[in-house]
């Protein structure tokens, strides 16, 4: 039952019994006792009741003038109104209280005989005690009487049994007033506000405010006629300078209002220690004041101290003048520094406070960033490091302050954060320190889908330097060269050879780390000798990693070192962590998303995408590296699992559906989406982009097949179209290159390919072998496909046992995998080989083969003969070979004569082997 519902039943069985009956509502300031009490007095009103409503905040300070008050707004016993006067009121002063409450009660009897009385009395806690008295002897001295008696008070918590009201509040009926649901809180800001408030946004009020509607109504007034988001309830709560907070402030004594200042500087959980000497007060002292601070509602009554609804905190550091506010948070930060608390707790305060100049806050700053960084609180990290740049730092703490800033800034702001790197760079008077700037903005811009501006960097920091800085040179023209070789846009005549960097490098470790990373991608783009490819990234990951982390996982992972690659992803970046913030974590994501994928794990690699392509759409549409390669992995993954729609879908949001510029993200892009375009059955635009991503690769001098099969991917497509000499062509050079490389994977890779141009058992062959290969390799997508289809030529020389086999084993990969659309294809060649139904074929049918039998009903049927190439993955040449064998077995001389010799009733079964 409701509020409402329950002081109606009370005025029900105070006309019913004639017998008083009192209700006690209670509650928080601003959580609508008043109201209630109004709604009450007019129900009783109503209902023929003598009403007497009194608020307690207005009433004299007298004995009994609560009672006297009362008796004056009910109309006398002899039926006029009898006001008190106030010569009355001192009568009564002067008269013994025990002798006046007998009179006033009396005097309440009286008035009750003409109709029901109800007294409301607001706000029980200002009535004074002689008053009290009376009301809680009304329903032991007047038991006869029809009396309602509704009080309303703040909520009653521990140590209320010693007040006056004790006894009052204990025989009445409760009833507690609790915050509005989220549920309610959406119509109470719409009829209040004109606020419309989404499920996040009523949930944020509700945490904001438990629910107070004067705490909501507060929180809303800036935001009056509008739609405001949960993000902007908080800011609001945050920086706002809010209405209010008198209903809970009003007579608090200096103490206890410095120490509720005290409770919002330090903010949630606050010891009381540290409480007490931030307010100036020895802790006993402090502990009264405690009590009235939760008596009056601001207070949880709890330690460690916080207020009782966050909005209250930030009203109250509201009132405090900026100045008082800044020495607050100074001190805070000193006592918790000295308590030896969490750097992020000294740092809070330091930020809180603004410049300071002090020496000692640059540590804890700088702590609390890489703390918050580390728990992915990158917005947090950045507010820290701006808070350390406004400090006085020594140049290279300063220089890596500014580089940590714009790591994080990079990602939300990177315009922001290039614009910093770059006034950096060339304010520095220290070779080291402008290089490190230089190479961070080049790192930067290159993340940003700008490498011609990176190099740019390079080379004008580099003539800035001079000859005499010959280190730091050396160090700018590795990064070009690392740059130039990071994608087929960039000017790579212009860059330096490895052997002439190789020369010239300083013997420290983190040059030749530098070195070895840059020999590894030039290893992997040759294609010529895996195993120094491995040596050299090992070896540019032996130091700190992090900078050289893509591109030597990257190399790692085209030797098909999974395991390793993963093994350094995780150290870089827990799988477990939040959402990325740099696009260092971005990449690290990336990678662990195209390990998965290399080991054919799908519906892993999906999981891990979506999370991660999902915020950086739009970043993706802006040409941002990772992005742009982690939309094109999520593309590829979907088209292997057969949800094609949200591939297509993905591309457009991603602006990567039209014609590409040659960037560096270019051949990832086109590569996804010649996927995509082959599951969708368009291989001519599957082909145009394999072919474009291979010019790119050709002009950046990659023939290494493990960066990307395109020639063995072409060579597939081409000979479902029949078009073997090109076919061939393709498959037999990427099988060089394969050989040169080495691994498993490249090798069974080209192989396939290899097959679909053969025939007959060389065909068999080669797909034998291309699955023995890729049996010792991590790529169980590739070795799926590749038994797949040796089952179906076994099938067809007629090895229907062996067929069978390789279609098990394929379709346990295959769902294994989740490549559905690859799974559909086993289950259709392995249902071709069941046997069909009981109706015996014609003598002259049964001399065909099962592909003959399976090809010419597809012909039967009027399709094409490049339609039957491609429903049944073989070549043209294929369909017609079998077609002009199959005529000669018939005695036909061709399509127009099949209706004649294969009934319609059999088509079917022939269609099905």
């Amino acid at each position: 039952m409701d509020e409402r519902a329950r002081l109606r039943a009370l005025l029900d069985t105070v006309r019913a019994g004639r017998v008083p009956a009192s209700v006690l509502v209670t509650g928080e300031p601003g959580i609508g006792k008043s109201a209630l009490l109004r709604e009450f007095a007019a129900s009783a009103a109503d209902a023929g009741f003598q009403v007497a409503l009194v608020p307690g905040r207005s009433l004299p300070e007298h004995h009994l003038a609560a009672a006297h008050h009362v008796l004056g707004r009910l109309p006398a016993a002899s039926g006029g109104p009898a006001d008190a006067t106030a010569q009355d009121a001192h009568d009564a002063q002067r008269a013994p209280c025990g002798t006046a409450v007998r009179d006033l009660v009396e005097s309440l009897r009286q008035r009750a005989r003409r109709a029901p009385v109800a007294l409301c009395l607001d706000d029980l806690a200002h009535l004074d005690a002689w008053s009290v008295r009376w009301l809680a002897g009304l329903s032991e001295a007047v038991p006869d009487v029809p009396l309602a008696i509704a009080l309303t008070d703040r909520a009653i918590g521990i140590g209320d049994d010693a007040r006056p009201a004790a006894a009052l509040a204990a025989s009445a009926e409760r009833i507690d007033l609790t915050g509005l649901e989220p549920a309610a809180l959406g119509a109470f800001a719409a009829a209040h506000r004109g606020v419309t408030l989404d499920e996040p946004a009523a949930a944020a009020c509700r945490q904001l405010t438990g629910g107070n509607p004067a705490l909501l109504l507060s929180l809303l007034a800036a935001h009056t006629g509008t739609a405001p988001t949960a993000e902007a309830l908080h800011d609001t709560a945050a920086t706002a300078a809010l209405p209010g907070l008198e209903r809970w402030s009003a007579g608090l004594g200096g103490a206890a209002l410095a120490l509720a200042r005290s409770v919002a500087v330090l903010g949630p959980d606050a010891e009381l220690a540290q409480c007490a000497a931030l307010t100036g007060l020895p802790v006993r002292e402090t502990l009264p004041l405690v009590d009235e601070l939760v008596g009056r509602s601001l207070l949880a009554n709890r330690t460690p101290l916080r207020f009782r609804h966050p909005l209250l905190a930030a009203m109250v550091l509201g009132t405090i003048p900026v100045g008082t506010r800044t020495a607050l948070h100074l001190t805070a930060a000193e006592i918790l520094r000295d308590g030896h608390f969490a750097a992020t707790r000294v740092a809070h305060h330091l930020v809180a406070a603004g410049p300071l100049g002090l020496a000692w806050t640059v540590r804890p700053l700088r702590t609390a960033a890489r703390q918050l960084e580390r728990e992915g609180r990158h917005e947090d990290a950045a507010r820290h490091l701006r808070g350390t740049l406004r400090e006085p730092l020594r140049p290279r703490v300063r220089s890596a302050v500014q580089r940590q800033l714009a790591e994080l800034d990079g990602f939300v702001a990177p315009d922001r954060a290039a614009r910093l790197l770059d006034a950096a760079r060339s304010e520095a008077d220290d070779p080291d320190i402008a290089t490190d700037h230089a190479l961070a903005l080049g790192a930067l811009l290159t993340a940003c889908g700008r490498p011609e501006d990176a190099v740019a960097v390079y080379d004008d920091t580099a003539e800035r330097l001079g000859t005499a800085a010959s280190a730091q040179r050396w160090r700018l023209r590795l990064h070009k060269a690392l740059t130039c070789l990071g994608g087929p846009a960039q000017p790579t005549a212009t860059a330096d050879p490895p052997d002439a960097l190789t020369a010239q490098a300083p013997r420290h470790g983190a040059a030749q780390r530098e070195l070895a990373a840059l020999h590894a991608v030039h290893a992997v783009h040759e294609g010529a000798d895996r195993d120094a490819a491995v040596r050299h990234a090992r070896r540019a990951l032996s130091g700190a990693p992090a900078r050289h982390l893509p591109p030597c996982c990257s190399v790692l992972i085209s030797a098909d070192e999974l395991a390793e690659a993963w093994t350094h992803c995780g150290r870089a970046r827990p799988p477990a962590r939040e959402k990325p913030g740099k696009w260092e974590e971005v990449a690290v994501d990336l990678l662990r998303a195209q390990i998965l994928r290399a080991r054919g794990r799908l519906t892993a690699a999906d999981a891990a995408l979506t999370p991660l392509v999902s915020p950086l759409r739009a970043a993706a549409a802006a040409g941002r590296l990772s992005a742009v390669l982690a939309a094109a992995a999520l593309v590829e993954v979907r088209a292997l699992t057969g949800d094609t729609d949200a591939a297509l879908a993905l591309l457009a949001d991603c602006a990567l559906d039209g014609e590409l510029p040659p960037r560096q993200d270019t051949v990832a892009v086109l590569a996804a989406r010649a996927v995509l375009w082959e599951q969708t059955g368009e291989l001519s635009r599957a082909l145009e982009d394999l072919f474009a991503a291979g010019r790119l690769l050709t002009d950046a001098r990659v023939r290494n097949p493990a960066v990307l099969p395109w020639r063995s991917r072409a060579a597939r497509l081409l000979a479902r179209r029949g078009e073997a000499s090109e076919a061939s062509g393709l498959a037999l050079a990427e099988w060089e290159d394969a050989r040169r490389w080495g691994t498993p994977r490249a090798l069974g890779t080209a192989q396939h390919a290899l097959a679909l141009t053969e025939s007959g058992d060389r065909r068999i062959h080669h797909l034998a072998a291309a699955a023995e290969a890729l049996a010792h390799s991590p790529a169980r997508l590739e070795l799926a496909v590749v038994r797949c289809d040796l089952g179906v030529w076994l099938s067809e020389s007629g090895r229907t046992d062996a067929a069978r086999s390789e279609f098990s084993a394929a379709l346990l990969l295959a769902k294994s995998c989740g490549a559905q659309p690859l799974v559909r294809r086993i289950l259709a060649a392995r249902d071709r080989l069941s046997p069909g139904a009981d109706e015996p074929l014609p003598p002259l049918l049964t001399r065909l083969t099962p592909q003959e039998q399976r090809i010419l009903s597809l012909a039967r049927a009027g399709h094409t003969n490049r339609d039957i190439a491609g429903k049944l993955f073989v070549t043209v040449r294929t369909v017609e070979f079998h077609l002009s064998g199959a005529y000669r077995k018939l005695g036909i001389s061709g399509r127009q004569q099949l209706a004649d010799v294969i009934p319609a009733s059999l088509e079917t079964r022939l269609g099905q082997g």
